[in-house]
């Protein structure tokens, strides 16, 4: 339009009149301590900035770039303070400005255009899986995945590309439907404002904090979950993620929003308790809470399986005091580290702890009843001096005789089976030990319950090459006492009191809590426990989550969708390693292997995927439940994710590629 003239000869220069709102609130840009949410916070979340603003008249033409009119916006503010976190934010397009060299002919800005010169950097709640609220200030501008990933950072977890962003659900206020949310520890003058560079790892109490069971919360009796078909209600669960390759004001999350920090993917690489302890402890959580919230489908006898573990796991957690970081600190550490370096070189015998060698190892010596079975005998139990140290039990006469050297067992790898009626008081043990012969049985009989507890523990630590000093020795006595329910005839221990029993309320799912059945239940969960033996937290933990991957639903995500030519809605699962084609009632009706998947295609106009698979199978759907998006992300996702390896960098490049969706215009 240069040189152009008017009718009354005033020249065009082909320049129009922009209207910019710039943030006049500094407080934006300060820092952000991790607080938490108390009575005075907005009442909601709200899209786009909150903060006071201003709003500039500029004259420009089409020709102008990005990075100019940023200039010129700051030169007719006339105010000195540091801009470069701000950026333009055009809301009707629902998209950053942010190429600096894109003039605003190309991006299409004319003068009807209204555009917002604000920061970036913007407050945000991200609720983990045991409660706890982090509040941080992160860029509004970068996608979600880079959002994620400065999260996982700051917590310290591995593998961000697992984890995403999930919105709450309606009507579920701060903390979730279990309970209000608990603030995380942190110093004041710690922040996270800095998008561009590494942010800092929480600080110790912090780690610990995430490692207390439900953020070190007391017990809490979860909420009966919605009434109607609990396949749909996943279903619309899943609907809540938010699109991972697009910004936070682009998705209309507004300042101080919470969003659940959630794991999405479930294909967990390299799962190592002394790498990812705050990773196992909030996998741990989120799926402990899917199962409360009949999320996950399971029988009764596993069902009682994750809750003896979760018994176990809150009472390891409650004895360890505040954070949570579980007895035996540094000591413990060290031991499961040498337990480790003994497994992977295959040796035969641990490498001795510094502590053992300066220090005498423990020992148990007391006298029992013992019994060997052996062919054409008729004697029963009889009184022996038994000694176990280390792993080696040894037994002789009772007194024990000074020239009379006792018999010797190696107890390494032995079966360890309780034999006890606590109503006959019979408090026995029987033991499997490996002989050049075969398996040679061996049964030793206690007379109380405390010594029952200190003789079944230590020989449980001993078959597995541990000894009496181990951490797990003082806690696994207590736990055997409370399930026998002889803690309270017995003296207390000097570490504390006995744990209460459990509560099947907090434990199981609301199903299988039909009316007058928590008092049967208490003794069937104890008895799971009993059997399951002496564990540490990191074991237990790891054991929950072996019988969760054993489910068969396993990591599915579902959506309502509609094939083509079909009358009625049916539901697709999509897994870590198969497709499954169910009815609404949760009956299987196809399943697929990925390998068996070609190719699929997303028709961003119609919303409508294609699934192009083996035998020319060719299935077109519509989805019901959630945008097409979250279901090519899935796809995408479990592909690319299902084929890392430990030792190799994530491809960056072709997850995007599988999980990105059309290009902006």
């Amino acid at each position: 339009m240069s040189g152009l003239k008017t009718a009354s000869g005033e020249t065009i220069d082909g320049s129009f009149e922009l209207h910019v709102e710039v943030e006049e609130d500094d407080a934006v840009g300060q820092p952000c301590p991790m607080d938490p949410p108390g009575p005075t916070d907005p009442p909601g979340p709200t899209a786009g900035p909150t903060a006071p603003t201003q709003t500039l008249a500029l004259r420009v033409t089409g020709d102008l770039h990005i990075g100019g009119l940023m200039l010129q916006i700051v030169e007719t503010i006339g105010r000195r303070r540091d801009w470069s976190a701000h950026a333009l934010w055009w809301p009707r397009r629902r998209r950053w400005l942010l190429r600096p060299g894109a003039t605003l002919d190309a991006l299409g800005v004319g003068g009807d255009a209204r555009l917002r010169f604000l920061s970036r950097l913007r407050p945000l709640r991200l609720r983990l899986p045991n409660r706890l609220c982090l509040r941080l200030r992160v860029t509004f501008a970068g996608t979600v995945t880079h959002v994620v990933a400065h999260a996982c950072h700051l917590l310290g977890i591995r593998f961000p590309e697992e984890l995403s962003l999930l919105r709450p659900e309606e009507g579920e206020g701060p903390g979730g439907r279990g309970g209000r949310a608990r603030p995380l520890p942190h110093p004041r003058t710690s922040t996270c404002d800095e998008p561009p560079g590494p942010l800092p790892p929480l600080p110790p109490e912090c780690q610990r904090a995430l490692l207390a069971p439900r953020g070190g919360m007391g017990p809490l009796v979860p909420p009966r979950p919605p009434r109607g078909n609990p396949l749909l209600r996943r279903a619309q669960l899943h609907a809540r993620w938010l699109d991972a390759w697009l910004s936070l004001l682009e998705q209309d999350v507004g300042d101080d929003a919470e969003l659940l920090l959630r794991f999405k993917f479930h294909c967990h690489l390299d799962l190592d308790p002394q790498l990812d302890a705050p990773r196992l402890s909030l996998l741990y959580e989120q799926t402990r809470w899917a199962l409360l919230g009949d999320e996950l489908d399971c029988t009764e006898e596993e069902a009682l399986l994750f809750a003896a573990l979760q018994y176990h796991i809150d009472e390891l957690g409650d004895r360890a005091g505040p954070g949570g970081a579980g007895g035996g600190g540094a000591t413990d550490d060290l031991d499961s580290a040498l337990r480790k370096l003994e497994l992977t070189l295959g040796g035969d015998t641990p490498a001795p702890g510094p502590l053992e060698e300066l220090t005498a190892v423990p020992e148990l010596a007391e006298e029992l009843e013992i019994y060997r079975p052996r062919k054409l005998t008729l004697r029963g139990f009889r009184p022996a001096w038994v000694t176990l140290k280390g792993t080696s039990l040894s037994y002789g006469r009772s007194p024990p005789s000074p020239g009379e050297p006792p018999q010797e067992l190696n107890l390494r790898g032995c079966d360890v089976t309780p034999d006890v009626d606590v109503g006959s008081q019979r408090f026995g043990i029987k033991l499997l030990v490996a002989a050049p012969a075969g398996m040679s049985e061996i049964q030793l009989r206690c007379c109380d319950p405390p010594q029952y507890a200190r003789w079944v523990t230590g020989l449980r630590l001993a078959s597995r090459g541990r000894s009496l000093g181990d951490p797990e020795f003082g806690p696994g006595v207590r736990g055997v006492l409370a399930l026998l329910g002889g803690a309270a005839a017995a003296p207390p221990p000097p570490d504390g009191p006995a744990p209460p029993p459990p509560d099947p309320r907090a434990l199981l799912p609301p199903r299988l809590l039909r009316k007058g059945r928590e008092k049967q239940l208490v003794p069937r969960i104890l008895e799971v426990l009993h059997r399951l033996g002496a564990l540490s937290r990191d074991q237990a933990r790891l054991r929950f989550l072996e019988a969760w991957r054993a489910l068969p639903g396993f990591g599915l995500a579902y959506f309502l969708v509609r094939f083509k030519g079909g009358r009625r809605d049916e539901v697709l699962g999509v897994g870590p390693s198969q497709l499954l084609r169910l009815d609404p009632g949760g009956s299987v009706t196809r399943a697929w292997r990925y390998s068996d998947l070609r190719q699929w295609n997303v028709n961003w106009d119609s919303q409508q995927v294609t699934l192009e698979l083996e035998g020319e199978v060719t299935l077109a759907l519509t989805l019901r439940s959630a945008p097409c998006w979250l279901l090519h992300q899935f796809l995408g996702g479990f592909l690319c994710l299902g084929g890392r390896r430990p030792g190799r960098p994530l491809d960056q490049q072709l997850l995007q590629q599988l999980t990105g969706g059309p290009e902006p215009l």
